[in-house]
């Protein structure tokens, strides 16, 4: 089936699953339609399973729970996965990157570049070039035909009563343009920019750093034992520094009793603060001195203990952070800010473990921007799975004993059944405007649901079909 047409025809099931719609089951039914059409459209490229999978799976989570962060999450998928489709061996960033070049200028930077070939191709086998003059001559058709149909509406009395019974009412501009939308979809997607030069400068970077010629080790030798005196007097500085840090660490948190929720939240806070600067300047150093050659001279051992050391004292410091993060949780409840400060310490806690790899295995920069962008981007499909609000609003409201009810309020619509539930079994302790305020959320969201279509079905309308 030709290109166009198969455009055409999944813009249409675009505009029927999307126009004047929320995101839910469509999603899901939208991914099956462009995983299908990207497997089949080019025998010779096979497409990535392992990303097709993901893609499909963040779009359950939507359905399941359709948070603004599952759908970013969707979305981020999406991008990863038609940059796999074009390329399966680039990392994940150029990947993405590929991708949303194909979303914006595929089909435009396509036609450049068959502008560019055309004069050392002549044999064109493909028909989209004819059904292309098709639809070109149409449009030019239509208007010219609306101009003289004008004309010979005043000009004949019976012809103009013809004209005047046609209704043309059930043609939506928004519709047509929205469905052009997805044509233009599509057809990037079933004719993608491959973006040559960018994935062949991708694959052509390595891991590894280049080992020199002992030739040129010797000629720098004093260039060498310079850069490892004064990177070893850097990490023993910042060692003793961190060292002394975590030793007062240690009596702050013996000294926790004594101290308000407030003070303990800037504990925290200034903890996560100074474990960020102490991450970004553990990098920055590292990444400096093991730059290039003193990663294999001889005598660099001094400087790689006092490395391990310092990546040994980070992740000492950010289990420090973890806990205290974790007592002010168990005190004062979940939130986002809280979760993130979780999210952040296990994404430092790899970063730590890459550097590490980067100096023990004589690693490179574009390693480490792989391998720790790679990470993030794992960590965002596994939180997308996640339904954060019914999550924070479950946990608060079984532990803590005074939750703060209107911080739950101001989440998402999906714990308002959470709410609603609380508000029945505890009303004798509430607050008369706490109450209304969740009364009124639950049925603003009982309303919402009762309106949506079947393209909008997520999780929700299938467990009360199932109760009922």
């Amino acid at each position: 089936m030709n290109i166009h047409i198969k455009s055409v025809l999944s813009a249409l099931a675009f505009s029927l699953l999307f126009y004047s719609k929320s995101f839910g089951l469509n999603l899901f039914l939208i991914s099956i339609v462009v995983v299908v059409l990207l497997s089949t459209i080019r025998k010779e490229r096979s497409i990535s399973w392992g990303y097709a999978l993901t893609y499909i799976a963040t779009a359950i989570f939507v359905f399941l729970n359709p948070s603004g962060f599952s759908i970013f999450v969707h979305f981020m998928a999406f991008m990863v996965f038609v940059g796999k489709s074009i390329s399966q061996k680039t990392s994940v960033y150029i990947s993405w990157f590929i991708g949303c070049i194909n979303m914006l200028i595929a089909s435009l930077a396509n036609h450049i570049q068959n502008q560019e070939k055309e004069s050392e191709k002549k044999e064109q086998k493909d028909i989209s070039p004819k059904l292309f003059n098709r639809l070109k001559g149409a449009l030019v058709a239509i208007p010219i035909l609306i101009i003289f149909g004008m004309l010979y509406r005043n000009a004949n009395p019976v012809f103009e009563n013809l004209i005047e019974q046609i209704d043309f009412d059930f043609i939506s501009v928004p519709w047509l343009f929205f469905t052009l939308l997805g044509y233009v979809i599509f057809l990037n997607l079933l004719r993608p920019y491959a973006a040559k030069e960018l994935v062949d400068f991708d694959l052509a970077q390595e891991n590894e750093l280049e080992k020199p010629t002992e030739l040129v080790l010797i000629g720098e030798k004093k260039k060498l034992e310079g850069e490892h005196t004064l990177g070893s007097i850097v990490f023993l500085a910042l060692n003793l520094l961190l060292l002394f840090f975590l030793a007062t660490d240690v009596v702050y948190l013996y000294q926790k009793t004594d101290l308000t929720n407030s003070e303990f939240s800037q504990s925290v806070h200034q903890g996560v603060y100074a474990l960020m600067f102490s991450i970004v300047c553990a990098i920055v150093l590292i990444l400096y001195f093991f730059r290039g050659n003193l990663n294999f001279f001889d005598r660099n051992k001094r400087i790689k203990l006092l490395t391990y050391l310092w990546i040994g004292l980070n992740v000492i410091l950010v289990a420090f952070t973890c806990f205290k993060n974790y007592t002010y949780v168990e005190a004062l409840g979940l939130t986002y800010k809280r979760i993130g400060v979780f999210v952040y310490l296990l994404l430092t806690l790899t970063g730590l473990v890459t550097a590490y790899i980067k100096v023990a295995q004589v690693k490179n920069f574009i390693y480490l921007l792989r391998t720790n962008i790679a990470t993030v981007f794992t960590f965002l499909m596994i939180s997308g799975a996640v339904p954060w609000d019914k999550t924070i609003t479950h946990f608060n409201l079984k532990t803590l004993e005074n939750p703060d009810l209107n911080y739950l309020i101001d989440l998402g619509e999906s714990n308002s059944e959470q709410l609603f539930n609380y508000t029945q079994a505890n009303k004798d302790k509430m607050e008369i405007d706490t109450i209304e305020s969740i009364s009124d959320k639950y049925t603003g969201f009982l309303d919402q649901q009762s309106k949506k279509t079947w393209q909008e079905y997520t999780s929700y309308q299938l467990t009360k079909t199932k109760t009922k």
